[in-house]
């Protein structure tokens, strides 16, 4: 297979900490659902880096529940190990140009036991580096699924020969959520942790502080007609939704919740997939 062109080394071509601010700016942590902040809490292990990720996450809760659980799988129990695992995030942050990812691996790529030389090298060519074959064709596969490029069937079959076929799959899913993050990450701009954008206000800045949603009243609208007994709501907001024993439908406890139950009630409007919620937001 031919060998894939030279790139730079991404943390020296692409600027990490930028002064553009972000298109939408992550929420602060005290902003969060507390099924989110729970995640965060439980994976320092994972490494540092993880709060403007998070954040950006947090504006849509049931997604970054969803998103999260699939990145704890792939973490946690996972199949391709640790080593394999980082090589491919870094190879597929590193042809996607996406800082942010790349920088956020370098940690967690240590600890799975790549040298800091190693690491360096999966920002140039595979070539220049006698990387052991099994792990070139992860690279070599790397990046053609970030260029959605097809996979020629010697390649296919050098991965066959390496990897199990849950391995293989999971190799696909790996590559394909580690280019969705670095795709949305890219786009909105999200700042590095360690230098967080901070723009000013203005008057076309998006509503989502702490401030503006303080000033805001919350009314739940529950319609019993369309729940269908999922029981979501009740797991996310306890205090605000029960769940009847005589029908399994959910009822609603408090219309007009406090703004204490605010980040708790919007996630269950987002879990519930009836559509059985309407919040009704005004100043």
């Amino acid at each position: 297979m031919p060998s894939s062109p030279a790139h730079p080394a991404l943390h020296t071509s692409t600027p990490l900490h930028t002064s553009i601010p972000p298109r939408i700016p992550p929420l602060p942590p005290s902003e969060w659902p507390p099924a989110l902040r729970s995640l965060l809490a439980d994976s320092h292990a994972d490494g540092p880096g993880r709060e403007n990720l998070f954040g950006t996450l947090a504006h849509h809760p049931a997604l970054a529940h969803a998103w999260l659980s699939l990145a704890r799988v792939l973490t946690h129990e996972g199949t391709l190990g640790h080593r394999r695992r980082e090589l491919v995030v870094l190879r597929t942050a590193h042809r996607l140009d996406a800082a942010y990812v790349y920088e956020r691996h370098r940690t967690p790529a240590a600890q799975a036991g790549l040298t800091a030389a190693e690491i360096e090298a999966t920002a140039t060519d595979p070539h220049a580096r006698p990387w052991a074959p099994e792990e070139l064709v992860l690279l070599q596969a790397c990046d053609l699924l970030a260029a959605n490029a097809p996979v020629p069937d010697g390649l296919w079959d050098r991965l066959a020969r390496a990897l199990r076929p849950e391995q293989l799959v999971e190799l696909l899913v790996l590559t394909g959520q580690t280019a969705t993050m670095c795709t949305a990450l890219n786009v909105l701009r999200t700042p590095s942790d360690s230098h967080p954008s901070d723009p000013a206000p203005s008057d076309s800045a998006p509503s989502g502080g702490s401030a503006a949603r303080q000033r805001r009243h919350l009314t739940i609208r529950l319609d019993r007609e369309r729940c269908c007994s999922a029981g979501q709501c009740v797991g996310a907001a306890p205090e605000v939704f029960e769940q009847s024993e005589r029908d399994g439908r959910v009822t609603l406890l408090v219309p007009e919740p406090d703004q204490q139950h605010a980040a708790d009630v919007r996630l269950a409007a987002d879990l519930c997939p009836s559509g059985a919620i309407t919040l009704v937001d005004t100043p």
